[in-house]
């Protein structure tokens, strides 16, 4: 009877009226009272078939390639951002796709021209000008081939280059990202230190070996107060989120091959991590990000409603595990696991929208590990850390005390429009503008737990955590 009476609350608060509610944020975005269909000029219908969403995502991309490759000193801006990011795009094939590109498609223009103006006076012409024409339909195949060829190997290269970076971005490998905040001190013990796999076994919480022969390396099975913990743990983020101002929301764990290449993550080559299904080009998500930057794909959104703060619970999948050597003890790093993901479309008029909200999103961040009691550090990553994606990224690292290292909890990064540009997500303001995209981690729950097994571990065989009570 209660769980029936609480089930009807919470339906009542769901259905309460738009201006009461923090859960009826306004999520119907498409083409709103705010804006006319005529201001709303991202594509009118969704496309049915995944060859015209790629196609257009192509599109954007080799518009905006052309643009810069034609610019010798955006080339060169280009490519000095690319090497201090640690990019390995090669630009000196990229310029001789792009000219190719730019010859071909000028001449398979100029022939289409000279076939629809031949082809008008077709029933006048001789028998040798037929032969001409049909030889020249055949080159102009050809030439389309040749095209189409060139414009393949011209959005690979594209494809590979990354966003802009921010100027205060510390330029290097990971050892030059720096730290800009802590918090707390390392915990000290009284007793020998175990690792959080050892006091996983010792207390049967968690089981790797059964994961392993049951399913695969880099999995694990949670079991008694873990499992109750793992639930909690997102409850507790996904209400911390809302709290915040961030509309919930379950997402699915297939993305398409257009939406993981438009958020700047590569679904295939020798160092991809994802897991793909056969034979479709469908993937399963390696982060929530995926699934809710697709969320506002094809979207023109009315300028009133921004900024849009999501937050959502998924699973993700990734393969971590392959090629680090030996295989990694416990659910540090794992193949599978539970994840709470923050994600925001914000406008931008002033240049400073998707900052803020980067900031703002770190603060809940760092909120959080507060509350569990932890000892953190926040860091604002270097150039070479940055991925495609990211103009500025901030990770937080937890001290783990049985692995003796601090351990990556949390990113947070703001991708400003690079990621709107591929998934054509506008706003409607004087003009039609590109959204900027920020994201991060609210509670990635295996390091999460790994990080309160360890630092909340006692003499005897347990685990107190007060903050959790």
């Amino acid at each position: 009877l209660k769980f029936a009476m609480r089930l009807v609350s919470i339906v009542r608060v769901l259905c309460l009226p738009k201006r009461c509610g923090v859960y009826r944020v306004e999520l119907n975005w498409h083409c709103s009272e705010a804006t006319t269909e005529s201001q709303c000029s991202a594509p009118e219908t969704k496309p049915k078939s995944k060859s015209a969403t790629t196609a257009r995502l192509h599109k954007q991309v080799l518009s905006a390639g052309l643009r810069w490759l034609s610019d010798a000193e955006a080339v060169e801006a280009v490519k000095q951002n690319a090497k201090e990011r640690g990019n390995d795009t090669d630009f000196d094939k990229l310029l001789r796709d792009g000219s190719d590109f730019a010859r071909l498609r000028t001449e398979m223009l100029t022939l289409k021209y000279r076939r629809q103006v031949n082809s008008k006076s077709f029933h006048l012409q001789g028998k040798g000008e037929i032969i001409a024409l049909k030889e020249e339909r055949a080159n102009l195949k050809q030439k389309t081939t040749e095209m189409l060829e060139k414009e393949e190997e011209l959005l690979d290269g594209l494809l590979s280059v990354p966003n802009n970076t921010h100027p205060d971005v510390p330029i290097g490998g990971v050892e030059e990202s720096k730290v800009v905040y802590t918090h707390g001190a390392k915990p000290e013990f009284n007793f020998s230190i175990r690792k959080h796999s050892e006091i996983g076994i010792q207390l049967d919480l968690i089981d790797c070996n059964s994961a392993s022969n049951a399913c695969g390396s880099g999995l694990y099975y949670l079991k008694g107060a873990l499992a109750v913990l793992e639930v909690a743990l997102i409850q507790y983020a996904m209400q911390k989120a809302m709290s915040k101002g961030f509309y919930p929301i379950i997402t699915p764990d297939i993305v398409k091959h257009d939406v993981m290449e438009g958020c700047g993550f590569s679904p295939r080559g020798d160092k991809t991590h994802t897991y793909s299904l056969e034979n479709r080009l469908q993937y399963l998500s390696g982060t929530a990000e995926m699934p809710l930057a697709g969320l506002f794909m094809d979207s023109c959104l009315p300028k009133k409603h921004l900024p849009l703060k999501v937050v959502a619970f998924g699973r993700c999948y990734r393969n971590e595990t392959r090629g680090r050597g030996q295989p990694i003890k416990g659910i540090y790093r794992v193949n599978q696991f539970s994840k709470v993901e923050l994600f925001a479309v914000t406008a931008n008029e002033t240049g400073r929208e998707s900052s803020d909200m980067l900031e703002e999103i770190l603060a809940i961040q760092k909120e959080i590990n507060e509350e569990l009691g932890f000892h953190y550090r926040v860091l604002d990553m270097a150039s070479e850390e940055l991925g495609l994606p990211a103009y500025r990224k901030y990770d937080i690292e937890v001290w783990m005390p049985g692995e003796n290292m601090y351990g990556e909890v949390t990113s947070a990064s703001n991708c400003t429009d690079f990621q709107s540009n591929r998934l054509w997500i506008s706003y409607y303001s004087n003009m039609k503008e590109l959204v900027h995209t920020v994201n991060g981690t609210a509670c990635a729950i295996p390091r999460t737990i790994v990080a309160l097994l360890e630092n909340y571990q006692q003499a005897v065989r347990a685990v107190h955590d007060p903050a959790l009570h």
